[in-house]
């Protein structure tokens, strides 16, 4: 599409971002003496009757105000496709509960999401009657592969690893699709990232290079063979040298050597994608505030959900801090 298409969805996106909760409001709410004054300052920003006054009412809440802004945005987004790159996870977040429900015999009543692209109802008939007509052919081949692992093996993790694969594999092509380098770049950026959470995790496990390998998300900037040698701090930086994760590939060095946690490098890793992310805040017209902002709206709502489960488990204000990733605003 030509940047003009995107003339009035750029100028509601600008509107829409006034609304993004800053860094100083976000503290605001971590210092508030109570969760009423918490909820009544949400409110002032704009959310309709926030209710937290537990962990399953704020899941509620927050699956709620997400969904509400993916309809929101779909509304004018001048390319729905670009809106679905972001609802896909939650596809598989569904499958990937059904299949583990289905095999454990247990329910998956509040754990479902109703953001993917796939209505809830069809996807849990869908799952229930192994008819996956209303899935897309990649994701369908998912699935199949997925409980092809599970009846051999019975080993969730190997399913999981391949419906990840499988997830960013089709949001990739989907952003190729949407002819948006902004949101290819942003996927591979991702697939990156979780690259090098797993790289560190793995190799501070020992499990070796075999479990490595089947373990790694293709499709990222970074070559995997790069990982697969001995893994050290200076192995790390040489791969991620010339991406915006080689700060997060320092950290990960430092997890290696001890120095730090893995809690370290997630929130290194994240923060390096919002830095991405604020790149389309100096671009006039275009797709990239578009796709900035559903990830800055993604973020915002991890923020809040993290600043009211620290308060409403006695976290002090410093603990629930110390948790929280850099803004969009």
């Amino acid at each position: 599409m030509d940047d003009l298409d995107y003339l009035f969805s750029t100028a509601k996106i600008r509107a829409m971002e006034s609304r993004l909760l800053s860094d100083q409001q976000r503290e605001e709410l971590i210092n508030t003496e109570s969760m009423a004054d918490a909820v009544h300052k949400l409110e002032e920003r704009g959310w309709q009757h926030p209710d937290f006054s537990s962990r399953e009412a704020m899941d509620k809440c927050l699956e709620e105000a997400r969904s509400e802004s993916f309809r929101e945005i779909a509304a004018f987004a001048p390319d729905k496709s670009m809106v679905n790159v972001f609802r896909l996870r939650y596809d598989y977040h569904n499958i990937k509960t059904l299949l583990k429900a289905g095999s454990l015999e247990k329910s998956s009543d509040g754990v479902l999401s109703d953001c993917g692209i796939v209505s809830l109802d069809k996807m849990t008939s869908a799952m229930h009657e192994e008819n996956y007509s209303v899935f897309s052919p990649a994701m369908r081949h998912a699935v199949e592969n997925a409980r092809e692992i599970l009846g051999r093996t019975q080993d969730f993790l190997s399913a999981d690893i391949a419906l990840d694969r499988a997830c960013f594999a089709e949001m990739t092509q989907m952003a190729k699709n949407s002819g948006s380098d902004f949101l290819l770049a942003y996927v591979k950026l991702q697939i990156d990232a979780v690259n090098l959470r797993t790289a560190v995790r793995i190799n501070r496990r020992g499990l070796g290079y075999e479990y490595l390998r089947t373990a790694f998300i293709d499709g990222g900037s970074v070559e995997i063979s790069k990982l697969l040698s001995e893994l050290t701090p200076e192995v790390l930086e040489a791969a991620y040298e010339t991406t915006g994760l080689l700060g997060a590939a320092k950290v990960g060095g430092a997890v290696l050597r001890g120095e730090e946690r893995l809690s370290a490098l997630d929130m290194a890793c994240d923060n390096a994608l919002m830095a991405y992310l604020r790149t389309a805040k100096y671009i006039g017209l275009g797709e990239q505030p578009l796709v900035a902002y559903m990830a800055a709206r993604e973020e915002e709502l991890t923020a809040v959900r993290v600043i009211f489960s620290g308060k409403l488990s006695g976290l002090s204000p410093a603990e629930i801090r110390e948790r929280l990733r850099e803004s969009y605003v």
